[in-house]
């Protein structure tokens, strides 16, 4: 394995959560108080060596009444951003952060016609912003919808998840449009899942081939890309794509400049008679899974969300080895574009999947979240990742502490692919921090 100055290096980037829940008409933005700290937490984002970040434009509060716009905390945030030199990826839509007024949310055949309204208005208020995610994981989030009853408007099945999907993409399509052509120099980065699932035995092997193709639905929906010969097109026929659809998709195919990948533990997936197993067991890893869709897609790539939910020992174990294959896919010439821990300050409530606002900490951030106070604290993870993004050290000099329980038997399939590391025992006021 190479080491230090032989590493292909790449930039590092983070971000803060944001997602609106509806029905509670509260946001993470507000449960994790960056809505009163985001000067700070900027200040700190700097201070760590980071130049560039994930960055929310909340629809949901710009344009809490339709045709209304308050820009009052998005122009004090942008001129942070700009102030401290930092370098927005701005994210127009966030899981389900759209306003109350666009009843029944995705599924509402306004959506396109209405992000693509707030899209123009964002980008001629901020003509310097040169980077944007147009729909934040769209195939997940319209599945969380449509298909799995998480979020509004709580369809379970594909009579309800397909039209979601195909009315997402629509907005993708012609709000990519509408910056590619008013906004000089834009580039628009893709932010979806990286996924892989495995049969472990012959019963699973067809459900299997299904959701390994259906990881590519939304990405070749709006590329244009599918077609009758395409491995989905039965499927998507059957609950509601139809010819005018797949005419439509592709004279208003979207452009992409990077793809973005999330890879998370769960990101893998195995099957055997007993249901889903998760984390796979034996997993591939991001490398070999994003080598699929850089594959398939020939296009720069970006890993634009981890995380691991634990102590922060976990944490940057799990920093090492993610590094570490980003580092590969680099160091293999592939055009890999940055590396983003997601997100900056401890997320909230993911513990309900975001049914519920009770501000419930997630130990995934950066920097650690302190729930009564709304205290940002440093730890281990926020000096490594500092130094990562100050091209201090690479993968090979993070420490490695062994996993703790349960995180231990969550990543039992990636331990294996660690058996090169040094490992050392945590400490135990590590496990607080």
């Amino acid at each position: 394995m190479k080491r230090g100055a032989d590493i292909a290096t790449f930039p590092y980037l983070t971000g803060f959560e944001s997602t609106y829940i509806p029905h509670v008409r509260v946001d993470a933005l507000a449960t994790t108080r960056h809505i009163e700290f985001y000067r700070h937490d900027l200040e700190l984002v700097r201070a760590a060596g980071i130049r560039a970040l994930r960055y929310p434009a909340p629809w949901h509060r710009i344009e809490a009444e339709r045709g209304r716009y308050e820009w009052g905390w998005m122009d004090e945030t942008m001129r942070t951003l700009r102030d401290l030199e930092l370098d927005p990826i701005v994210d127009l839509v966030h899981h389900t952060s759209y306003p109350d007024w666009l009843l029944g949310g995705f599924s509402n055949p306004e959506l396109p016609r209405a992000e693509l309204a707030f899209a123009r208005r964002f980008a001629d208020r901020y003509p310097w912003v040169r980077r944007y995610t147009v729909f934040n994981e769209p195939w997940l989030t319209a599945f969380m919808c449509g298909h799995q009853g998480v979020w509004s408007p709580h369809g379970r099945d594909a009579a309800t998840f397909v039209p979601i999907l195909l009315n997402v993409g629509r907005a993708i399509c012609v709000v990519s449009a509408e910056l590619a052509v008013t906004v000089p120099d834009v580039q628009l980065v893709h932010v979806e899942t990286c996924e892989h699932h495995k049969a472990v035995d012959s019963e699973n092997e067809t459900w299997v081939r299904h959701l390994n193709d259906r990881r590519f639905v939304m990405h070749d929906l709006i590329l244009g890309r599918i077609d009758e010969e395409h491995a989905m097109y039965g499927y998507l026929s059957s609950h509601g794509l139809t010819p005018e659809d797949l005419h439509w998709f592709s004279e208003h195919a979207a452009r992409i400049d990077v793809l973005g990948l999330d890879y998370y533990s769960h990101s893998e997936y195995q099957f055997d008679k007993r249901g889903a197993i998760v984390p796979s067991k034996e997993p591939r890893g991001f490398a070999a899974v994003a080598r699929d869709y850089i594959d398939r897609y020939q296009l720069p790539v970006m890993l634009t969300e981890t995380n691991v939910r634990g102590y922060v020992f976990d944490r940057v174990s799990w920093l090492k080895y993610m590094v570490e294959q980003c580092e590969q896919l680099a160091d293999d010439g592939v055009d890999f574009r940055g590396f983003c821990w997601f997100p900056f300050i401890d997320s909230t409530d993911w513990d309900s999947l975001l049914r519920r606002a009770r501000g419930n900490v997630d130990p995934v951030g950066i920097y650690w979240l302190d729930p009564t106070k709304g205290s940002r604290y440093p730890s281990l993870l926020s000096r490594y990742y500092g130094q990562l993004a100050r091209g201090e050290i690479t993968a090979a000099e993070l420490p490695a502490f062994r996993f703790q329980p349960p995180v231990d038997v969550e990543l039992e399939g990636f331990i294996a692919q660690m058996a090169h590391w040094e490992w050392q025992e945590p400490l135990a006021e590590g496990k607080i921090m």
